[in-house]
């Protein structure tokens, strides 16, 4: 009897000890899927890209870098604005792709795939949800300076739209159609001076502070009010402008990467 007992204990631990190499073998060969992924991803070969990193997922469903790639690797394959189905298909499964990148870990959301996810919205006209997408960011990283500018930029879009290019649909909005517009400035507004507040030299949320202040002088019927929202304007337009050429510059001062041939 103790014999046996001897010999089943040893096929347990071999049992054990192959059972653990065949799972590591898998997570090798996942990785290596990955490999050729990126690869091919690298060569803009973004179709068969997905394919091995889809793969990849198979071998280890927990592999989280291969979940990025294959929702890069979809949104790759997306043309915002084309009639393409196909584009819109690709736009779907990317979002997919990243929820399930956040669906992994919820304790401690990937930023990335959230942004990411807002984007794609943004991009595909569905401007609620990508708003939705911002205020989520902002819920799990409050200091996500690109949420906020996302959320003004949204907000401009649709006072711009229901004000006219010169403010020309003004008079024909309702009492409560202005009210609403008038929310909108002021939230797009307020969020990006928390985003400045983040990243001072943030040259892309001035340009928009710049565009709402505009928006709102629309609303002002009082002429002095006006000028001063439209000088405040030209300020801000003047800053954002010579920190985006400081910035160009110093891009340009930057070595460059020698590419050289294989």
């Amino acid at each position: 009897m103790r014999a046996n007992t001897k010999w089943l204990a040893v096929l347990s631990l071999l049992a054990v000890i192959l059972l653990s190499g065949c799972g590591f073998i898998t997570k090798l060969q996942s990785r290596n899927l990955l490999n050729k992924g990126v690869k091919a991803f690298t060569e803009q070969k973004y179709s068969e890209a997905a394919q091995y990193f889809e793969q990849s997922i198979q071998l280890d469903p927990t592999f989280t870098v291969a979940r990025m790639y294959l929702a890069t690797a979809y949104v790759s394959q997306f043309v915002p604005g084309s009639p393409d189905p196909k584009s819109t298909e690709m736009a779907s499964k990317a979002i997919e792709a990243f929820q399930q990148v956040i669906d992994m870990d919820k304790a401690n959301p990937n930023v990335s795939a959230m942004v990411s996810i807002a984007s794609l919205y943004y991009q595909l006209n569905d401007t609620d949800k990508s708003k939705e997408w911002c205020r989520k960011i902002l819920a799990a990283d409050p200091k996500n300076a690109e949420a906020l500018y996302r959320i003004a930029v949204i907000d401009y879009d649709k006072a711009n739209r229901q004000s006219g290019l010169q403010g020309e649909n003004v008079a024909l909005l309702s009492a409560e159609e202005k009210a609403a517009c008038q929310k909108d400035i002021q939230e797009g507004l307020t969020a990006l001076e928390q985003a400045i507040s983040i990243k001072a030299d943030y040259f892309d949320a001035m340009e928009y502070q710049n565009l709402l202040l505009r928006e709102r002088a629309k609303f002002e019927s009082d002429a002095t009010t006006k000028a001063d929202l439209l000088k405040q304007a030209d300020v801000i337009a003047q800053k954002s402008l010579s920190l985006r050429l400081k910035a160009q510059e110093e891009e340009a001062k930057k070595p460059k990467k020698i590419v050289t041939a294989k």
